[in-house]
């Protein structure tokens, strides 16, 4: 009699523990680093960080476990708090010329949104190494207007900062190539810059944003599954701008980040543990 007690006092504290834990939700606030940058362009075409960033946030609304405000909301509260937005742009500055983190500013910010978790997005097209950065569509004008044919790769860089502990909970470098197999990347006109701009956005929703939010969401809701099989799905193509659509891999351990990532012609990473597909396609 005292052995089925226990067992039913352990069946039911498991059911409580699984009914708590989806009462459980987080705020994560995403910050990209072109937030202040509208229609800053020649394009007058949103900053990648931006398309990245909105495109997360959906993603963390969906859940109904992460909490994100949306961007237009972000800058509407930092305007109306010029000591908020002071400390936003301090903390861009520094995380995109050295990629720093001014813990102290972020546990502000933090605090006037109610979010002990910040998201960082940067966006760079890197000239010659690591000497030089640029905005993708500064890099698009100069490319166009002076015919330069070069290798370009854009990067994007994504860090979860714990703003209670003062620590990046995780981080990852994604990288993409963008010119063609003839190191060719321009917009002659309207309609190829618009082109590229729909490629972005179907590589941030498909892709990009779906792996960054993945890797976030077993941040704060851990879990061991089986692996997933690697679904592909067939989008249109451009010579300039090309990639498969496919279920982000994902390794849910804290530590596997740090072990060197493998990328394939295209710029994705290459990597056969799958885990639980949450933003599937």
């Amino acid at each position: 009699m005292k052995n089925i007690f226990k067992i039913f006092l352990v069946v039911l504290a498991f059911f409580i523990a699984q009914g708590v834990r989806a009462e459980i939700s987080f705020n994560v606030l995403v910050l990209p680093v072109d937030l202040f940058k509208v229609c800053a362009n020649y394009y007058c075409y949103p900053d990648v960080s931006n398309i990245i960033a909105e495109d997360i946030i959906d993603n963390f609304n969906k859940t109904g476990n992460i909490n994100s405000p949306s961007l237009y909301y972000v800058r509407k509260a930092m305007e109306e708090n010029p000591q908020i937005k002071s400390y936003t742009n301090s903390v861009f500055a520094r995380f995109k010329d050295n990629k720093k983190l001014d813990f102290a500013a972020l546990k502000a910010i933090g605090k006037a949104f109610n979010a002990n978790s910040i998201l960082l997005i940067s966006n760079d097209v890197p000239v010659d190494g690591a000497y030089a950065k640029r905005n993708y569509w500064e890099m698009l004008v100069l490319s166009t207007n002076f015919g330069i044919l070069y290798p370009y790769e854009m990067e994007t860089k994504a860090v979860l900062v714990d703003t209670v502990n003062d620590l990046a909970m995780w981080s990852c470098v994604y990288k993409k190539k963008i010119s063609d197999n003839n190191n060719l990347f321009s917009a002659p006109n309207a309609s190829d810059a618009y082109a590229k701009l729909e490629y972005l956005k179907m590589y941030s929703k498909d892709i990009l944003a779906k792996s960054i939010s993945q890797n976030i969401y077993l941040r704060f809701f851990p879990k061991i599954v089986d692996p997933t099989p690697l679904v592909q799905d067939t989008k249109p193509e451009g010579a300039y701008f090309r990639y498969e659509s496919s279920a982000p891999s994902i390794r849910p351990k804290l530590l596997e980040e740090s072990r060197p990532k493998k990328t394939d012609d295209f710029g994705e990473i290459i990597d056969n543990n799958y885990g639980e597909v949450l933003f599937g396609i």
